[in-house]
Order: structure tokens, then C-alpha cells, then sequence
């Protein structure tokens, strides 16, 4: 009979994490960029792992290293590993007598003012103890943080760069639908109140957000579903900005009805005929909603979403806006 033999496999965390990586990012260099290590460490800690695990892990493929069949089988492991510590660390903190801890949450801009902060007013009325830091990020920097560890919840918009439902690093929570509407000067033609038709705008110019960003993604898309191609004259990340932009009659611009912005006299916003609006997420590490800090924002945050995107009916939202000073 042959003898039979044992293979006994002992690696740490940060090689695991290295590993993954180097899965998601394709090169070494860039792996070692988002742990903040140097590509030498990062080199290094490969070769470790490499020889703790007794078989090849990558392969170079041009200026890249790709997984050999073993080095994919030990990520997929690496995902369910951190998992599980999620949420074992979860089930420590819930032992911790009274005490829920802290945790950082990011989230695009607009969001942060009228759905992060009141939600983390919310959950510190409820749990006293709660320490909540907030941060703005865009998608997809502000995952990658996700993955780090350097937030613990990020709440972000459908589009390119999003988690897909079967993203094993992440879970994710749907918080509701934003609709957009028409921001136009009080000159122009529908400032009157009646319902804007997109493709009857195509001889207008825009006024955008950043280029390629999930708010210009869906400007361009609905343009593009009405038949044209937007002529974006002007960008700005801030919706102020954009508003003043479009007040000084530089262009159209498509604005979220859930950001709550004050509107000048000399701004109208009016509904638009065909729906458009944005799918809002709160995503997690996998395993990670088992904390009670952040059970208990999640928590806090589907309450706080669900009032604030629940109002963003169009024709409800649009009604509240013809008057001096309304509120976006």
C-alpha cells in the first residue's frame, strides 16, 4: 500500500490578502499599490506563499501574473476566509457587554448630506455608544477601500464600476430609486411647468457632471434612449455648480430629486415624460453585516433611504418646486 501523505498548508492573512489582489488588479505592482506595500515586499510575501503552499500560484502572462489553477482554488478560499472572520469578528464585538464600537462609512457626495447624516443621527439616538466617521468617495476608489478595510460601508449608485450581485468580496443592499429631473432657466420654453420631452431637447447643450461618472453615464444613456447624443458644454462635481450653471443659461442639466438643493428664483425643475433615475446601494464586506456597528447603521440607513427616496416620485417632487426658493 502506498504511503500515504499529509500536506500541512499555514500561511498568514496579509499573504492571503496579497494573493486576492493580485487576482483583482492583474499585476504585482498593483496589488502592492492598493495594501500600501512596496512591489518588492509584495514580491517577497508572494514567494512566501508560494513556498508555503508547495505548488506554483501564478504564471507570467506578458507583463502580467495570472493564476495557475491553484492559485484561483486558494483565492476562492481566501474569499470565504475573510468572510467568516467578518463575521467572527462580528459575533465578538456582540459579546462586548453594551458596546457596538466604531465604524467609517463613504458615499458619494450628494448622499452624504441627506441620507449618511441624518442616518448616523439616527443611529446614535439609538445607540448612544455608536461612533460613526463619514467620508466622500466615488465608485469605484470607494470600494477598494471597502476591500481594505478602510470603510466599513459604502453607499453608491448603479453603473459601471458597481458590485455585481455575485461579487464574492461584497453584499449589497438596495436602499431605493433616485429620480432625476430637467433643470432648466425660468426663460425657457418648458419652465413652465409642463412635462419635458427628452427627445425635443437635442438642439440644447448641458451642463454635466465629472465625465464617464455615474451621473453622466445616465445623462448620456437617456439622451442616447431618446435618440441624440448630449452636447456637454460644461461639467462641475458639485450640484451648486451645476445649478448656478444652468441659472446663467448655459445649458440643461439632469438633476437627482433626492439632493435637496436650494433653487434660485431664476431655476425651474420640471419632470421629465420618460423616467430616469439611479439605483442606490449600500455595500458591505461579505460577512461584515454581522457587526453590530454595522447592523446597527444598516439599520438606520434603510430608514433614513427609504424616507428620503420614497419622496422622489416626479410628479410629487416637481410639484414642490415652482416656488421661489425651493428646495431640491
Amino acid at each position: 500500500m502506498a504511503d500515504t501523505v499529509k500536506v500541512t498548508f499555514t500561511t498568514s492573512l496579509p499573504r492571503l490578502h496579497l494573493l486576492v489582489a493580485l487576482h483583482e488588479r492583474g499585476t504585482l505592482q498593483a496589488a502592492a499599490s492598493v495594501l500600501h506595500i512596496s512591489t518588492s515586499a509584495a514580491s517577497q510575501q508572494l514567494a512566501t506563499l508560494t513556498a508555503e503552499a508547495g505548488v506554483r500560484l501564478t504564471e507570467a502572462d506578458g507583463r502580467r501574473l495570472k493564476l495557475t489553477d491553484a492559485g484561483k482554488i486558494l483565492v476562492e478560499h481566501a474569499y470565504a476566509v475573510f468572510a467568516q472572520l467578518e463575521r467572527a469578528q462580528g459575533d465578538v464585538q456582540a459579546a462586548a457587554d453594551g458596546e457596538l464600537g466604531k465604524l467609517t462609512v463613504g458615499a458619494f457626495p450628494s448622499a452624504i448630506a441627506t441620507v449618511l447624516i441624518p442616518a448616523v443621527r439616527l443611529a446614535r439616538e439609538r445607540h448612544p455608544r455608536l461612533r460613526v466617521d463619514v467620508r466622500e468617495v466615488e465608485i469605484p476608489a470607494g470600494l477598494d477601500r471597502l476591500s481594505t478595510g478602510d470603510l466599513d460601508v459604502v453607499v453608491g449608485v448603479e453603473g459601471v464600476g458597481a458590485p455585481s450581485p455575485d461579487d464574492h468580496r461584497y453584499v449589497r443592499l438596495p436602499l431605493g430609486v433616485d429620480d432625476f429631473l430637467l433643470a432648466v432657466p425660468v426663460d425657457h420654453p418648458v419652465a413652465d411647468g409642463s412635462v419635458a420631452v427628452l427627445s425635443q431637447l437635442a438642439d440644447q447643450e448641458w451642463v454635466g457632471t465629472i465625465e464617464g461618472d455615474a451621473c453622466d453615464q445616465l445623462l448620456h444613456g437617456a439622451c442616447l434612449a431618446a435618440g441624440f447624443r448630449p452636447a456637454v458644454r460644461h461639467r462641475a462635481a458639485d450640484w451648486t455648480a451645476i445649478l448656478a450653471l444652468v441659472e446663467a443659461g448655459l445649458g440643461l442639466a439632469l438633476v437627482p430629486s433626492s439632493a435637496r438643493l436650494p433653487v434660485s428664483a431664476s431655476v425651474r425643475v420640471v419632470p421629465i415624460a420618460q423616467r430616469i433615475s439611479r439605483h442606490v446601494y449600500a455595500a458591505v464586506r461579505r460577512g461584515g453585516a454581522t457587526h453590530p456597528a454595522v447592523a446597527a447603521y444598516l439599520t438606520a440607513l434603510e430608514q433614513v433611504a427609504g424616507e428620503v427616496l420614497d419622496e422622489s416620485a416626479v410628479p410629487d417632487t416637481a410639484a414642490r418646486l415652482h416656488g421661489q426658493g425651493a428646495v431640491l
